[in-house]
């Protein structure tokens, strides 16, 4: 009943749960005994069940390298607070997860005290630091600063000398899309989708005039709302822009009319704005350039992604943003410096756009002013993710080394391979194990030769006539490697509102209930408690957290009585 609560519901429903099985069971002899409210469901989920699948992750984490996403939240009260999500190779599900390690409160928000409060979580968790490989977060100069950030704190007051730090891809993608945007694209096209928006969020009046207008002009069907611009994503506003271009003509004769009816000079400004062909042609180049963008950051925050094909979609979106104004003819390589000489002198800037400018027959004028804007975005936009992009493209570029079409490869260089050992700290002698086994590995056949991770999982579990796994070191350095995160997407749990509701303590429980349950890929119900766990339940034990020194004790070390019993069943 407590994992059911902690994994669907408020702990408020207990009260009455208990009391609705007694009397639509009144003939169970256990419906009849069966005695729990609020306060005794917090105590099992605070003290049984959370000290349980943190065990189980830990012990699935083993002694395996790891790295960690790191991001800082503020909840009502104005308390600070570290999100932490670990990212290793699963034994179990012989596959790279991303899961909820815990949030943790900090003392401070500077570098150093984020540093210590990660390092501290790690030891009470039983997690060596010595096996942290690296660390996912924004840009944030707190954790990214070469000075003083967390990584160069990490780094040379823990002795992680070889700790990689992953700047958050999305964000990037981000802070590359905002900047141009601030120097090119007139201010009065983000206000139009802004106000837009906010025209309809808080009139039911307003939303009920503009349906009929649309439902009178596309025979009955209902409009899609207008979405919100976030103030903080610049990007959020390419599906704003998509709706508004889909519904331009009704949003024009709404405005034609409101402002009439209502009088009003919000109304007869934003129809003086739907009335100007330059805004619909910025509108299209947006919703073109931005859409590819959008492309990119999916393929980051997706779960289920081959993460070597990552720095294909990466390098694809630079040279497709940079193609639409460079000169065919140029021999300038985008990655590497800024195209700002080699700019065609009639870019072609997308269909969308070009057939748009074509139907508008906009004054001369006025066309060419707004390809120049649009122009200059485009090449701000190319020169930002050429810029802000070149650690990630490293780090992707690390991975790439184990697709498997370049692991099989008959001539590959092995220097390679010895210098991202050598960049992940490894000894001399196992650099030379990795590099000899590298050049080996293509000798033997393997079956699963379509996904990288099915092919590593593969490797990591092959024994030879010895039992012994002779690619035991290649396959361990590529793990590693693909346990680097790529992006702080699994982080959006921190951004939660249940954090304003609960206690840290509560809140992290069933946040270890809900990520084993996934990480297991069992329901609730589905789920079998171990009998020593099972035990636990109505003893002292589960209410010894309240004095508990740490996340991992006192409870959490009495849920595995016998070492040779299996901790996942």
């Amino acid at each position: 009943m407590a994992l059911a609560i902690a994994e669907h519901c408020s702990m408020l429903a207990c009260d009455h749960i208990g009391e609705a099985c007694r009397a639509a069971f009144s003939d169970s002899t256990a419906a009849t005994h069966f005695k729990m409210h609020r306060t005794k469901c917090t105590e099992m989920i605070n003290g049984v069940l959370a000290p349980y699948f943190l065990k189980k992750l830990v012990a699935d984490v083993g002694d395996q390298r790891f790295s960690l996403l790191l991001d800082e939240s503020t909840d009502i009260s104005v308390s600070k607070y570290l999100g932490v999500v670990i990212r290793y190779f699963s034994d179990t599900k012989q596959t790279v997860v991303s899961t909820f390690l815990g949030l943790v409160e900090l003392e401070g928000g500077d570098a150093r005290s984020i540093a210590c409060a990660v390092v501290g979580f790690l030891v009470k968790c039983g997690l060596k630091k010595e096996k942290l490989l690296g660390i996912g977060t924004d840009n944030a100069s707190v954790m990214t600063g070469v000075n003083n950030g967390v990584h160069k704190v990490l780094k040379e007051e823990y002795g992680l000398k070889d700790l990689v730090l992953i700047r958050c891809v999305c964000h990037s993608l981000q802070l590359a899309v905002s900047h141009p945007s601030n120097d090119t694209i007139p201010r009065s096209v983000e206000y139009l989708v802004r106000e837009t928006y906010n025209w309809f969020s808080v009139s039911p009046k307003r939303r009920e005039a503009y349906k009929a207008i649309y439902e009178t002009i596309n025979c009955g069907e209902k409009p899609l709302q207008i979405t919100k611009v976030c103030a903080t994503r610049w990007l959020s506003i390419e599906p704003a822009v998509s709706r508004i271009l889909d519904q331009w003509e009704e949003l024009r004769l709404h405005f034609s009319v409101t402002k009439s009816s209502e009088h009003c000079y919000m109304a007869e400004v934003l129809y003086s704005m739907y009335s100007d062909p330059q805004n619909i042609l910025y509108l299209t180049f947006l919703k073109s350039v931005l859409g590819e963008v959008q492309l990119a950051i999916k393929a980051f925050e997706g779960e289920q992604v081959d993460p070597l094909k990552l720095l294909e979609s990466l390098v694809s979106l630079i040279k497709s943003v940079s193609s639409r104004v460079l000169n065919p003819l140029a021999k300038t390589d985008v990655l590497k410096g800024p195209i700002d000489g080699d700019i065609s002198p009639k870019p072609y800037l997308g269909y969308l756009f070009e057939s748009k400018a074509a139907e508008l027959h906009l004054v001369p004028e006025h066309e060419i002013n707004v390809r120049k804007r649009c122009v200059a975005f485009t090449i701000s936009l190319t020169n930002e993710l050429r810029v802000r992009l070149p650690d990630n493209i490293e780090a992707l570029q690390y991975m790439s080394v184990f697709n498997v079409e370049e692991t099989l490869k008959h001539n590959k260089s092995p220097g390679e391979i010895g210098k991202i050992a050598k960049l992940l700290g490894y000894s001399p002698a196992d650099i030379d194990k990795i590099v000899q086994q590298w050049r080996a590995i293509h000798l033997s056949k393997w079956n699963e030769t379509k996904n990288t991770m099915s092919f590593w999982s593969e490797i990591m579990k092959f024994r030879d006539a010895a039992d012994i796994n002779p690619f035991q070191e290649l396959a361990m350095a590529a793990v590693s490697v693909l346990s680097l995160p790529h992006s702080n997407a699994e982080m959006s749990v921190v951004k939660s509102k249940l954090r304003n509701r609960m206690s840290l303590q509560t809140l992290n429980s069933i946040l270890y209930i809900r990520y084993g349950l996934k990480l297991s890929g069992e329901a609730c119900y589905e789920h079998q408690l171990p009998d020593n766990v099972l035990q636990l339940f109505g003893t002292s034990a589960a209410y010894s957290f309240k004095s508990a020194p740490s996340v991992a004790e006192p409870a959490i070390e009495s849920l595995v009585q016998n070492d040779d019993e299996p901790l996942f069943l």
